[in-house]
């Protein structure tokens, strides 16, 4: 039996805990979070340098004294290209996310030691070899994922393999400075089909495709803007051309690319 000394020792140690554990009229609080949005959409604005060149397919140079042009892969030299525009990403999960985009291309090559031939000789013998400048403009909806590793709060790594569906506009071909004067006929023939000299005729493909590469960095610089920068391959899937007599060229290029981007 507890005496009455044990009742008020056990109410005096209980009773701290009991006035503690009463309600009080109190207004609750709710606290929200003013960093928490929806960022699973995000668009961004991009430039892209690069270097610029060009491989040959199927083609394999002649020399039985017939040919109307000559060339390998190697004889190609480089020229400064660049693609600009505005790509919308998706965020499939955190380190997945889906892109599709808008961009304009500007790009070209160089072939060196051309093998110009005088098409009004009853031989068709070799005037010089000179070089020649291409260049090519298009419209470009590339497809990219992203696969995105947050490195720490403000910096991550991403890998984005990439598959461009391309529209050619137009190729531009000019034979560089010192070129002899040809005669109409031969600007007409195999040369003219080479390089227009002037033609309005469209001797590019009015679709092609490319696959690209990229590996680099995003960089928080506010909350919900980042800053990216890659470093990028490209390589052509088809020719540009359509009407050069065999010679099939595929571009591609090296180089980076950087731009903003804005999550929702």
């Amino acid at each position: 039996m507890m005496t009455l000394k044990n009742w008020a020792f056990s109410l005096a140690i209980l009773l701290p805990a009991i006035v503690w554990a009463q309600p009080k009229n109190e207004t609750i609080e709710y606290f929200t979070d003013d960093e928490v949005r929806d960022t699973r959409f995000s668009f961004q604005l991009l430039y892209a340098p690069e270097y610029a060149s060009r491989r040959l397919a199927l083609y394999e140079p002649v020399q039985d004294g017939n040919e109307i042009y000559a060339l390998t892969s190697e004889d190609a030299g480089a020229i400064y290209g660049q693609r600009m525009g505005l790509m919308s990403y998706f965020e499939l999960r955190e380190m997945f996310h889906l892109g599709i985009g808008f961009t304009t291309i500007n790009s070209g090559f160089v072939t060196n030691g051309f093998a110009a031939f005088d098409q009004n000789a009853v031989f068709q013998d070799t005037i010089a070899n000179l070089p020649a400048t291409t260049r090519f403009e298009a419209i470009a909806v590339p497809i990219q994922i992203i696969f995105h590793t947050q490195m720490t709060d403000v910096w991550a790594l991403q890998v984005v393999p990439s598959y461009d569906l391309i529209f050619m506009q137009k190729i531009e071909r000019q034979w560089e400075s010192g070129a002899p004067n040809y005669a109409a006929d031969a600007a007409t023939g195999a040369l003219g089909l080479m390089y227009q000299r002037g033609s309005q005729t469209k001797y590019h493909n009015g679709f092609n495709g490319a696959i690209g590469f990229a590996i680099g960095n995003e960089f928080r610089v506010a909350n919900d803007l980042v800053f990216t920068l890659r470093g990028e391959f490209r390589f052509g899937l088809s020719p540009i051309n359509n009407a050069d007599i065999g010679l099939r060229e595929i571009p591609y290029s090296v180089g980076g690319a950087f731009g903003f981007r804005y999550y929702l």
